[in-house]
Formats: structure tokens, sequence, C-alpha cells
């Protein structure tokens, strides 16, 4: 009985800022997402992937068994990047469409000009296993860029003028190195497993390798 409760949640980030790189962050979810799913689905596991953007009465259907394999694919292909929603909202949505026993796959960016500490601390006290996994895309963490440059943000169209060079480089490496580890240790204080995930390591890795070391995946 206790075992027929539990659930594998995938709670994926579709926002616009996922939609970038080369890989791009959002496939590179959508291909996590469903490599999870299936082990979970060969498992005869409760299996339901959900996006930040959706709706709060519009929840996913739990999928189960291997036949559930096709129907999973096309959910996940169906995926596009959506109309800004903050994190915190979305997770939200998820909590008061979901309760129950289950592990928690959340896969972002956590790129939100809120933060995403509100977000987390939402699933605190929750009776699941959250994992989170952060993606970025190799542009982001070693960008190409010189010169004078115009940046607009693709979520809310915001725009900054500014001059490239090799300290304003060293200084933006040193700030994603410090927003990495700060995720990191905000999600180890709260119980949570966190996982860094650049797109330029292939997923069959990142599942094979360091999620079996997280004891997410055997």
């Amino acid at each position: 009985l206790e075992e027929e409760d539990l659930h594998f949640f995938c709670l994926i980030d579709d926002t616009r800022s996922m939609d970038f790189g080369e890989p791009n962050k959002l496939r590179y979810a959508r291909q996590l997402a469903a490599a999870l799913s299936f082990i979970g689905l060969t498992r005869a596991d409760r299996v339901k992937v959900e996006t930040v953007t959706q709706g709060l009465r519009t929840p996913s259907p739990v999928l189960r068994g291997r036949k559930s394999v096709w129907r999973l694919l096309d959910q996940l292909a169906a995926m596009t990047p959506r109309e800004p929603v903050s994190l915190a909202q979305g997770i939200k949505n998820f909590c008061l469409r979901n309760s129950g026993r289950g592990i928690l796959v959340v896969i972002s960016d956590l790129m939100d000009k809120a933060g995403y500490q509100t977000a987390f601390k939402y699933l605190a006290g929750r009776d699941m296993d959250v994992y989170v996994i952060q993606v970025l895309s190799t542009a982001e963490i070693e960008p190409a860029i010189a010169g004078d440059l115009r940046l607009v943000d693709c979520e809310d169209s915001e725009e900054a003028e500014i001059t490239v060079s090799a300290p304003l480089l060293a200084r933006y490496k040193q700030t994603v190195a410090g927003f990495i580890e700060e995720a990191r240790s905000f999600c180890a204080k709260r119980g949570m497993n966190y996982l860094f995930a650049r797109t330029d390591v292939s997923v069959e890795d990142l599942v094979m390798k360091y999620l079996r070391q997280r004891g997410l995946v055997r």
C-alpha cells in the first residue's frame, strides 16, 4: 500500500530563458526528463511530467508501464517555450496540483529575477525526495563574446548596453560560479539533492554516471 502511493514527478522549466544555447537547454531538459521517466515506467512507477508554466487546474496524466512510453514522448515533444511565469508561482501551482509521497526532479536553469529561494521553500516539509538539476549552456558558462553589445532579456525584453572586456568576462565567470555554488549550498541546507548539468555533457553520461552516484538512478 505504501509503494502504491509513491510517484515519480518531473517538473520542467519551460520559460523562455530555457530556449537558449546549443544544445538548447529546453531540449536537453526534455531529453533528460524522457530518460528518467522511462526508467520509472519500466519499474512500474507512477510517472507525471509537468511544466513550470502549467496552469493550476491542468494536471498532467499519470503514466504507468512500458505501454505509456509513446504517450510520454508525445507529451514532451509538445513542450515549447511559454510566456514567463515566476519559478515561485510555477512550483506553488505544482504543489497545489500534487500531493503524496514520491520523488520530484526539478529541471531548470534557475534564472528568475525574483530568485529561486522562495520557490524551493514551497517544497520544504513535503514528503518528497527533491532533486534539483540546474541546466546551463556552454555559452552561458564560457561566453565567446567581445566588444560593444546590446543585451535583450528574452523574458521581459529589458535592455542593457555593455562593453565586453577581459576583466568583465572574468567577473562574469566569477558571478556564474558563485550563482551555482549558492544554489548548491541552498539545496544542501534544506535536504535537497543538487546537480549541476552542462548541456555539452551528454544526457546518457549524466544519467548513467552522475545521477547513479547520487542515488536517483540504480
